[in-house]
């Protein structure tokens, strides 16, 4: 494993190491379950919480308990975590099974955001806050000051991120039909991917309607994503 990859200087190198042992790897070589990353993930998880949070009290001094819970729901999500994630590589390193690895694993969301966590979870048990609040805002200001800018989602610009994630990809809208009176007309649009029928959306205008598509199908995406 190398931790310069990450940019923290473990104490501990076997904490990384576990942090990028996925459970299916574990499984595979008989190391039982408290050798993969699933409890550091868990650990991670509340860390990265916190970090957030107190960086959003200091960033958003004016902003109300639900503006600040959208940013966070934001920058915590899985797609996130794993653009992040694929920023510092860690799906070049995580430890898989052959069977995990066949499918794809290093490039599946859930691995990477998994990941993500676990090594905040490393980096928390080795270092302390201090080091894990570093960490984080090392990697993930940026993400951060996005969302807070950003606050109102864009799904079409998400679904053509994941969509090139994947591969190389394209998407595109067709308007199926626009429907009711002139001042209040209902448009209904399809979005296509890969030049597949992927979802439908609808909405009081062409770009609501656009916008709507591309939600269900992340939506889509994920819950298929869910269940490899």
């Amino acid at each position: 494993m190398c931790a310069e990859g990450v940019g923290y200087e473990f104490s501990r190198p076997e904490l990384l190491e576990q942090a990028l042992t996925h459970s299916s790897y574990s499984s595979e070589h008989g190391l039982g379950r408290h050798a993969s990353n699933e409890r550091l993930e868990y650990l991670g998880d509340a860390v990265l919480k916190a970090v957030v949070a107190e960086a959003l009290m200091r960033m958003m001094p004016d902003a109300s308990e639900g503006a600040m819970s959208k940013v966070s729901a934001q920058v915590l999500s899985g797609r996130t975590l794993a653009r992040v994630a694929r920023r510092l590589r860690l799906g070049d390193m995580l430890r898989l099974s052959h069977g995990e690895e066949l499918s794809g694993g290093r490039n599946k969301r859930r691995n990477l955001a998994g990941a993500m966590e676990a090594v905040i979870g490393a980096v928390f048990i080795d270092g302390g806050f201090d080091a894990a609040r570093g960490f984080i805002m090392r990697w993930m200001e940026r993400e951060i000051a996005q969302a807070i800018s950003e606050p109102l989602a864009d799904y079409k610009t998400a679904l053509q991120e994941r969509v090139q994630a994947g591969g190389a990809g394209t998407v595109s809208y067709t308007t199926l039909s626009v429907e009711g009176p002139p001042h209040a007309p209902v448009f209904t649009v399809q979005a296509v991917i890969n030049g597949r029928p992927a979802s439908i959306g609808v909405g009081s205008s062409r770009r609501d309607a656009e916008q709507n598509a591309a939600r269900a199908a992340l939506e889509s995406l994920e819950s298929l994503e869910s269940l490899e």
